[in-house]
């Protein structure tokens, strides 16, 4: 921690303006209450144009500029030393969040305006704006700049390349991340094609694993993470249980969706399981003869074992079935085999 009293600071700088050039300056950057106001707000609040409010703007700044720097240049450089030891680039989240430790300014209102003020004019370390591929970052200079974008750009490359699973199930990634100094992990918080989800898997947000946007991605990453089937009621009140949405789905939307989309299977009443997980479509029957047609012949509990890896269903519904002789043989041995066409009763 450094000892550096930003309060005070701000209120030495301020007493050296007119009282107008304070109500610029401190409507500008939000010192007094954190919200920044428009040229135009404060162009209407004096009566002149957006485009002179500008001009007074430029003008306070390159007047405050040089004793800004003079009066934080120690400061400035601790900072910096700090960013560089997180490899020269930190989300403006988190970096701010280190500065307010940095400087023991837990109780200073209005910080994150106040801070910004003073690295903005100092100039150093840079400020990198929001845009669609980064949310807003600090760097140090353009060379730890253009370092991080080339990591980025390659570690986005390696998950477009890799099976979704070996990245989500094997964490395959871990080891590429191992390339990177511990100290700058962070880095991909910076990205907004890297992510998160709730579980903590990491991939592109592009993967509705990682970010699902449609109420089936939603449904689909309910029971990958279960693991087992659920009842649709019970996949609509996880997708807020699990922290995937903040509000309740609806039930008999959630039901819609699961019979729509083939990735999701009907396993028993109100039961739906992934399609990926094993589970297949159709009735008991059905799953029995699918079975039978790679096995020569099987027992009752080798097929009750199989159709359960399948269906939710009791055992007395598929020794039910079994007892179709339209279907199915069962032979002295008590083995079960699929009845050939040529034995089935043609009707008349």
């Amino acid at each position: 921690m450094v000892k550096f009293n930003l309060d005070k600071f701000i209120d030495n700088l301020m007493m050296t303006l007119k009282p107008k050039q304070q109500i610029v300056i401190g409507k500008r950057f939000g010192l007094k209450n954190g919200e920044k106001a428009t040229l135009q707000n404060i162009g209407d609040v004096f009566g002149i144009t957006r485009e002179r409010v500008r001009q007074i703007e430029a003008q306070i700044l390159k007047n405050i500029s040089p004793s800004i720097k003079e009066g934080t240049g120690e400061i400035l450089e601790l900072v910096n030393e700090h960013l560089d030891r997180l490899g020269g680039v930190r989300r403006d989240e988190e970096f701010l969040n280190d500065l307010r430790y940095f400087l023991s300014a837990r109780d200073v209102k209005c910080f994150e305006q106040k801070i910004k003020f003073i690295l903005e004019i100092s100039e150093v370390p840079f400020y990198y704006r929001e845009d669609q591929n980064f949310y807003s970052f600090w760097y140090l200079n353009e060379e730890k700049k253009e370092n991080f974008f080339e990591f980025i750009r390659q570690f986005i490359n390696f998950l477009k390349s890799q099976d979704k699973a070996a990245v989500l199930e094997k964490k395959i990634h871990l080891e590429k991340l191992k390339e990177l100094p511990s100290t700058h992990s962070h880095f991909l918080a910076v990205s907004k094609k890297i992510g998160f989800n709730n579980f903590g898997d990491l991939g592109l947000t592009e993967w509705p694993e990682i970010q699902p946007r449609t109420i089936r991605d939603k449904i689909y990453l309910v029971l990958k993470k279960h693991g087992q089937p659920l009842h649709f009621g019970h996949i609509a009140k996880n997708i807020q249980t699990f922290g995937i949405d903040t509000k309740p789905a609806h039930v008999q939307t959630v039901h819609n969706e699961l019979v729509k989309d083939e990735r999701f299977v009907l396993v028993g009443r109100g039961l739906y399981g992934l399609k990926e997980h094993g589970f297949e479509p159709g009735t008991v029957r059905e799953v029995i003869v699918k079975i039978l047609k790679n096995k020569k012949a099987l027992s009752s509990s080798e097929i009750m074992k199989q159709v359960k890896q399948k269906k939710f269903v009791k055992d007395t519904t598929i020794l039910l079935n079994l007892q179709n002789k339209e279907y199915f043989r069962r032979s002295p041995d008590g083995h079960y085999s699929l009845v050939s066409k040529s034995e089935v009763p043609q009707k008349t």
